[in-house]
């Protein structure tokens, strides 16, 4: 009896212990990421389509202030377009864990670097007067560790006056329209999801999605800049990419399209 309930002891604390880890997931989930994050931290690609999304923006709102009657402003989302997370999709992949496991330390780590092209463009946009703000889906209660990284790398406007995080909703409409509301005319907006720019795009249909692309083609490159991420996004929501029963083939077979 005695050796009976050391063991049920033991396998009650073991299970505690187990309960406290993050949930493990299969391994192939990560099949996905590997590559595109590898592509993000070695592809000198990565870090010419970065530089050139934000030269654009750049060119745009130059452009823009000489005809402008009203104060302007820039819209930017954080993360993978000010802030690069690569090393929280690497240890992902390498520890095999998913968000949000870990995602409070990595912020609260204050360890993310810029972006390429993020810190010129945001400092000549401050040069210039322009007010920005930054409309991240990042919880609220992680705006003291945002605003400690961003002054870290000297990114301005760095308070809680311009760096508005998700409280109650992921859609980011409202915030946008407060900048409106505060007689700013929004010159440009940044981001690596289309959610980032427009209500019109907040939805998880891709067709619709793409349909809303065509609708809105003449903002793209003027209005709209748009920073590549193949690692997540809407883009892989509700299609399978985050099933824990994910398997390639099944999935090239699914989307991958061929001659």
């Amino acid at each position: 009896m005695k050796k009976m309930k050391s063991i049920l002891v033991t396998f009650s604390i073991a299970a505690s212990l187990f309960s406290c880890q993050p949930k493990q997931i299969n391994e192939n989930v990560h099949v996905r990421n590997t590559m595109a994050t590898i592509y993000i931290q070695q592809a000198p690609e990565y870090i010419a389509l970065a530089e050139q999304a934000y030269y654009q923006a750049r060119i745009s709102l130059d452009n823009q202030l000489k005809t402008a009657s009203n104060p302007l402003a820039v819209v930017l989302d954080i993360d993978e377009t000010v802030l690069d997370n690569s090393p929280y999709q690497a240890k992902q992949i390498l520890e095999n864990f998913n968000y949000p496991d870990y995602w409070d330390e990595w912020i609260e780590k204050e360890a993310a670097k810029p972006i390429p092209g993020a810190l010129s463009f945001l400092q000549h946009a401050d040069s210039l007067g322009i007010v920005i703000f930054y409309i991240s889906n990042r919880k609220h209660h992680l705006l003291t560790p945002t605003i400690n990284n961003f002054k870290k790398y000297n990114i301005p406007q760095a308070d809680s006056s311009h760096i508005l995080l998700r409280t109650t909703t992921s859609s980011k409409e409202d915030r946008r329209n407060s900048v409106l509301n505060q007689g700013f005319s929004i010159a440009v907006f940044v981001g690596d999801n289309l959610d980032d720019m427009k209500e019109d795009f907040e939805t998880d249909n891709i067709v619709d999605r793409k349909q809303a692309v065509q609708d809105h083609l003449a903002y793209f490159g003027t209005k709209y800049i748009v920073l590549p991420n193949p690692t997540y996004g809407k883009w892989v929501q509700n299609r399978g990419f985050y099933d824990s029963k994910f398997n390639q083939d099944s999935l090239a077979a699914s989307y991958l399209k061929s001659f």
